[in-house]
């Protein structure tokens, strides 16, 4: 199934050049989680979204972001505000007749917030390195076929692919529709993790296994018997989590929607790069020798 390796591997380069560009040059915009803040959820029409801008910056002289939601409410993320401050603009906003009635609050400190970008970054890092010793003694079996520790490695690089692609998408989607990146994409990223790691590994492991078993045969020749037999069970169980996401999506409320969205779009990523960047990595990097 995979024709020419060198080709998709370049390809999967090519995406995560892309990927990172638009991660530095659009940048995320970073939830209050990470960046400190405030942000009021008050129930108020799309149409009042301007005059609302307008009072906080003329009355309070706060800059603020305003999103609208399908559930006619309104998303204002401020800077840290006190709480005397919090209790004025709410009380301004409904005297006004702008907003009918604060739906939720949330705060958090410059502090917390680089605390968690700290936290997230150490995870991750923790999690690749781990993964790739796991992988390698994992896989130790089938030395013959090519080195261990760099099952680790081609599936590490394909779950990159993945978080890098992930991440540059909600930066666009920040920069249009006011999408944060919070802690929850933080779990989604980790989830996704998670998933795409799983299905690279079923696929490496019925490599190995055919390996063992017959001692004989090309990588190519093994990367692609290995496909065709767990291309549809890979198939099956991403059509199956799509299906629960996307009713999730449609059924779901606000506050996970951008969650939901992270993840299914992580599932498809996944599902890819498991065939097209993982295999294809593996095989450049056992050519390499």
């Amino acid at each position: 199934m995979i024709v020419n390796p060198k080709l998709w591997f370049w390809i999967s380069l090519i995406t995560i050049a892309a990927s990172v560009l638009i991660i530095v040059l659009v940048r995320p915009l970073w939830g209050i989680d990470f960046v400190g803040g405030s942000l009021l959820e008050v129930k108020a029409p799309e149409e009042n979204l301007e005059k609302v801008q307008v009072l906080l910056e003329d009355t309070f002289s706060i800059s603020s972001t305003i999103q609208p939601t399908p559930e006619g409410t309104l998303i204002i993320r401020t800077p840290v505000l006190t709480s005397e401050q919090h209790q004025k603009i709410l009380g301004a906003l409904t005297a006004e007749g702008l907003a009918e009635e604060e739906l939720r609050f949330e705060a958090a400190g410059p502090t917390i917030g680089a605390a968690l970008r700290r936290q997230a970054i150490v995870a991750l890092v923790l999690s690749i390195v781990l993964m790739i010793a796991y992988l390698a003694y994992t896989f130790r079996g089938a030395a013959g076929l090519t080195n261990p520790w760099k099952f680790g490695v081609a599936a590490v690089y394909a779950v990159l692919h993945d978080l890098l692609l992930v991440t540059a998408i909600f930066a666009l989607l920040g920069k249009t529709w006011n999408v944060p990146v919070d802690s929850l994409f933080v779990t989604a990223l980790l989830a996704i993790f998670g998933y795409s790691v799983n299905d690279t590994i079923v696929l490496f492991n019925r490599m190995a296994t055919n390996w063992v078993a017959r001692r004989s045969g090309n990588l190519l020749t093994n990367i692609d018997q290995a496909i065709r037999e767990t291309l549809m069970r890979s198939i099956n169980t991403s059509m199956t989590i799509l299906l629960v996401l996307v009713t999730m999506l449609l059924f779901g409320g606000t506050t996970l929607r951008w969650f939901v969205v992270a993840l299914t779009l992580g599932t498809i990523t996944g599902a890819y790069s498991t065939i097209f960047v993982a295999t294809p990595c593996l095989y450049y990097l056992t050519k390499r020798r």
